[in-house]
């Protein structure tokens, strides 16, 4: 019997070539998470300076203002279906002949305005929970910032 036959031989190999592939994402995985973290990765420069700030926050302040910017439940459940809503709208729009280019690109402008309102309200949190900060927490907070700008630089 040949080995092209054998099932057994045939099963061996998917089996090889499935850990293989495996392994492969795992380690371009790894690679791409560890160039991102460095600032290295192409998406790195992207970042918006927004992260870089609540980044530089310890993890208790992390906490805190994560808190602050969740505490509405009733808002953001209303966020949730607003945006299922409109994602949904998107669908219909994508599927429809001809396309409808002015409802798309009204569309996505709501989107944009509603992410704006949302990035807003971020700041504001942030803002105010500096201004909290003592000025020993602030000096602190400045040289977190600054590393991390320094490393985005490098």
């Amino acid at each position: 019997m040949t080995d092209s036959a054998n099932p057994k031989r045939r099963n061996l190999w998917k089996i090889l070539f499935g850990v293989s592939l495996a392994l492969n994402l795992l380690i371009v995985g790894a690679l791409g998470g560890a160039f991102m973290r460095k600032g290295k990765g192409p998406t790195a420069n992207h970042l918006a300076s927004g992260f870089l700030y609540m980044r530089a926050l310890d993890f208790k302040d992390k906490r805190a203002l994560r808190k602050e910017i969740l505490r509405n439940k009733d808002g953001r459940k209303l966020d949730k279906d607003r945006n299922q809503a409109s994602f949904n709208s998107a669908v219909v729009i994508l599927k429809g002949h001809p396309f409808d280019r002015a409802a798309f690109a009204n569309l996505l402008d709501e989107q944009a305005k509603h992410t704006k309102l949302r990035q807003s309200s971020a700041r504001t949190a942030l803002v105010n929970h500096i201004d909290n900060m003592t000025k020993e927490e602030r000096l602190l907070y400045a040289q977190r910032l600054k590393g991390f700008i320094d490393d985005k630089v490098k």
